[in-house]
């Protein structure tokens, strides 16, 4: 005989511990020794399995089975109901993995100062490819007084003001700095030590520089990336032949679920305008009014999956899949480990900023608890942190790695002092 099985099984899966939602657990609806349905869960922890009618003398013995290489793996016998065409679910997992290898924690060591004085602040910096650190500094207001200080072999090689209202540095994927003002770009070139603000376009410089993520001599590596979109891919360019090469697609599922149902709730003359677009464009409605409005919601969050080369080998940290995936330097998958140091961010203070130290090839993941940070070196080969460094002083701004040390802007708090910059050494491990 034949039983009415529910039609669908909701299940929502979160951490005993901390109560996040748990992305990424593979499940199983097993009735006798048929896999009735199987998925994975979404970001958000739930997973929805669609279910057939199945003989009723297998009811009793039919069960989810579920795992996750970061939670105690098992199984949740399923109940049956012809009443109902929806069975909810919630299933609390326990972490197994939370450190295998204990994660050391280093005390600092006292910081260096970098750079100190009594009338410029420094706002934000950055260190070329010779080592000379390029500092946006200014007196008491950032927006009117901005200076850009280069120095070099700890004396200040050069002092250039800012002819626009300036708001942050930025570094290209050669290493080249630029000054990001509200109208343009500057880049900042040395010629027989003579520093001088060059204009780049800033159409160009956001088109055509800013998405080459990193480079190798013959390859350029490029990410079609936007803040306003929740999937991009990752590719390379053959600058022998010209050719391109898609590396990886990475896409946050439950966010792009959530970004395209937007148009469902957008009123008529919203989606007359998006419609509009898309007959001029051939781009979907739904990304029109996704970009616009879904994007300044409190539930979007811009993916986060940065690519790093080191030597010839290309790491990209896919946080949407859990996975980090490395791929040789013409694009050959090599291999996929299990990542988890994302998990439970509430406790460990994941920061969603990965770092890497171009000298040494190094990448570091930054955390923060309650005012203290930590840069901690990650394993390429396992993902895991295997040492964390704590920096010596609380509410730090901009965090960089270079050559085994750690710089960071700093001044005390309720002090009259302008923001000073340190450094302080990390210990060399290594990878």
């Amino acid at each position: 005989s034949v039983g009415a099985a529910a039609q669908v099984v909701n299940c929502t899966f979160t951490d005993i511990q901390t109560k996040d939602s748990i992305p990424n657990v593979h499940c199983w609806l097993i009735a006798g020794a048929d896999t009735l349905a199987h998925g994975t869960s979404k970001q958000n922890g739930i997973l929805e399995l669609s279910l057939k009618q199945v003989n009723t003398e297998k009811l009793a013995i039919t069960f989810l089975s579920f795992s996750h290489p970061y939670y105690v793996a098992g199984k949740r016998k399923i109940p049956f109901f012809e009443t109902t065409d929806t069975l909810q679910l919630r299933i609390s997992l326990k972490a197994e993995r939370i450190q295998e290898e204990k994660e050391v924690v280093l005390r600092p060591n006292k910081p260096d100062t970098v750079y100190a004085s009594k009338t410029y602040s420094v706002a934000d910096f950055e260190l070329n490819t010779e080592g000379a650190l390029i500092l946006l500094t200014y007196e008491k207001n950032l927006q009117k007084d901005a200076q850009l200080q280069v120095v070099k072999d700890h004396y200040t090689a050069a002092i250039l003001s800012i002819p626009e209202r300036a708001q942050t540095l930025k570094r290209d994927f050669r290493g080249n700095i630029h000054v990001l003002t509200a109208e343009s770009v500057f880049g900042v070139e040395n010629l027989d030590t003579n520093y001088t603000l060059v204009n780049i376009p800033k159409d160009y410089f956001f088109k055509y520089l800013i998405p080459i993520v990193d480079s190798n001599q013959t390859r350029l590596f490029y990410s079609s990336y936007s803040d306003i979109y929740p999937a991009f891919e990752y590719g390379s360019l053959d600058q022998l032949d010209s050719a391109y090469k898609t590396l990886l697609e990475i896409q946050d599922d439950l966010m792009m679920e959530l970004y395209r149902s937007e148009y469902k709730w957008v009123d008529v003359r919203t989606k007359l305008w998006a419609k509009n677009l898309e007959n001029q464009t051939g781009v979907d409605a739904e990304i029109y009014v996704g970009a616009r409005y879904f994007t300044q919601s409190l539930y979007y969050k811009p993916v986060y999956a940065p690519l790093f080369l080191v030597q010839d080998t290309i790491y990209i940290f896919d946080y949407p899949k859990d996975l980090l995936r490395v791929y040789l330097s013409d694009g050959t998958p090599v291999r996929s480990v299990p990542i988890f140091h994302h998990y439970q961010a509430k406790q460990s203070g994941f920061q969603r900023n990965l770092q890497q130290d171009r000298q040494t090839g190094k990448i570091y993941a930054i955390f923060e608890q309650q005012g203290h940070f930590y840069v901690g070196l990650l394993d390429l080969q396992t993902g895991m942190v295997i040492q964390k460094v704590k920096l010596a002083f609380r509410y730090v701004e901009k965090v960089r790695v270079h050559n085994n040390e750690v710089y960071f802007i700093y001044r005390p708090f309720e002090s009259t002092q302008k923001k000073f910059l340190y450094k302080q050494k990390l210990p060399t491990r290594e990878n």
